[in-house]
């Protein structure tokens, strides 16, 4: 029996597009989808997540087997993907937002951040949830860098935040993710807030001015107008920062205990002072719900070498009792920042060291900060010659994964690296009031 021939349709065509063998007729489902999009396209509507123009040309064979290669590739690359790689075709569970801050926020509770730290991060985290929930978006998973520019524009427009105070919640976005990403891995990629957190950087009116080159004969005309003033706690703030490396607010919670003269060392660890002996404003700052004081890292738990010129001066302050605060004020208390501040750059400005003109009022001021003098001490442990990873240990950074891995750091070594350390300040300029003992 002969074969019946049917006739040949001038739109009927077949092509082989990866694993898909694609057949293009009046009654395909690739037609049918592409005159639904020119339709769409013809009344100005949304289709498919974005807006299609008016003035699409109509359907032509071209245009007909464009298009069908595109679905039928895609198509194809889906098969493939089933075919070889099935595990990744199961989407995962997607997780809902409030559970996972108040899983961050115990976390952060357990690092032992102060109470004041923990209310503000969920403050912050809490505004984005909210924002998020106007939009009908409610889970982890929905949040991009495209999503975080909105939400900075709500912050500055809405809001009426300033730039500073933007950056601060997309800091505090950025570490949740983090912690989404890295720790519960409820996230592939990349952290999402971490581009849009440079770029609210970029936008910030003022950038953070880099810490100057500090100098020995700086320094010592600093300590030079403070002692001719008779301040001498600001000497010794200065020395214990230039030859310790502290950060200031670790000089607000050192006690008499955390001095070893005999060892040569003060021990920065995690304390429990009395709160009635703590600063109103350091209470919410710098104590965690427990009363506990803990440095601001792991490493900054650390021991600090005592100099011989550090050693002459803790000699010379009379200190008290082992609980006693090293440094207090005319009151009793633990020395401000704020106070103590003013009156270095009172002295720094007598004595004609970084003196600029101040961004507000014009008048001359000078830039030195307390944190600056911490800067001081990590140059002059560079020119005395001192390993990196010994310094890193001494100042309280962040160590080298690597040194911590394969190069291990005894206390006896450290100290005696230390012993090379020289800030070259005057010694002439420090006042001994009494032998060392």
């Amino acid at each position: 029996m002969a074969r019946k021939e049917t006739r040949k349709n001038r739109w009927t065509k077949s092509e082989r597009v990866g694993e898909v063998t694609l057949f293009l007729t009046p009654r395909s489902p690739f037609w049918q989808m592409y005159w639904e999009l020119t339709r769409l396209a013809a009344s100005g509507k949304r289709g498919q997540g974005r807006a299609y123009k008016k003035g699409v040309s109509k359907s032509t064979r071209e245009t007909d087997l464009s298009f069908a290669r595109l679905v039928a590739s895609r198509k194809s690359e889906e098969l493939f993907r089933q075919r070889h790689y099935p595990e990744k075709e199961t989407e995962p569970e997607r997780t809902r937002m409030g559970p996972v801050i108040d899983g961050f926020i115990g976390y952060i509770e357990t690092l032992g951040r102060s109470h004041d730290y923990v209310s503000k991060l969920r403050g912050r985290l809490g505004c984005l949830r909210a924002w998020m929930e106007k939009r009908r978006l409610i889970f982890v998973q929905d949040v991009n860098p495209g999503l975080l520019v909105k939400f900075q524009t709500f912050l500055r427009d809405q809001a009426g935040v300033s730039a500073a105070t933007a950056n601060h919640y997309m800091d505090a976005v950025r570490n949740f993710y983090g912690y989404v990403i890295f720790k519960r891995k409820l996230m592939p990629g990349p952290n999402p807030a971490a581009a849009g957190r440079q770029a609210e950087l970029d936008r910030l009116p003022t950038h953070t001015l880099p810490p100057p080159t500090i100098y020995p004969d700086q320094i010592n005309a600093v300590i030079e107008v403070a002692a001719a003033h008779f301040d001498t706690q600001i000497v010794n703030l200065i020395v214990f920062i230039c030859e310790g490396g502290f950060r200031f607010q670790e000089l607000q919670f050192l006690q008499v205990g955390d001095i070893d003269l005999e060892e040569r060392e003060i021990i920065l660890d995690i304390k429990r002072p009395d709160p009635d002996r703590v600063r109103l404003e350091l209470r919410k700052r710098c104590l965690t719900a427990d009363g506990l004081w803990i440095p601001k890292s792991r490493a900054a738990r650390r021991p600090v070498h005592i100099t011989d010129r550090l050693a002459r001066v803790i000699g010379s302050m009379g200190l008290g009792q082992a609980s006693d605060w090293v440094f207090l004020n005319q009151a009793g208390h633990q020395v401000a920042g704020n106070k103590t501040l003013l009156r270095l750059k009172r002295y720094a400005l007598e004595a004609g060291v970084l003196v600029d003109k101040h961004p507000k009022t014009g008048k001359p001021w000078s830039l030195l900060r307390w944190h600056w003098l911490r800067h001081f001490h990590r140059t002059r442990a560079h020119v005395s010659k001192i390993r990196r990873e010994v310094s890193k240990v001494a100042m309280g950074h962040a160590a080298d994964p690597i040194h911590d891995h394969y190069r291990g750091l005894d206390r006896f070594a450290f100290h005696e690296e230390y012993t090379k350390f020289e800030s070259g300040i005057d010694d002439a300029l420090l006042t001994q009031k009494g032998p060392l003992k």
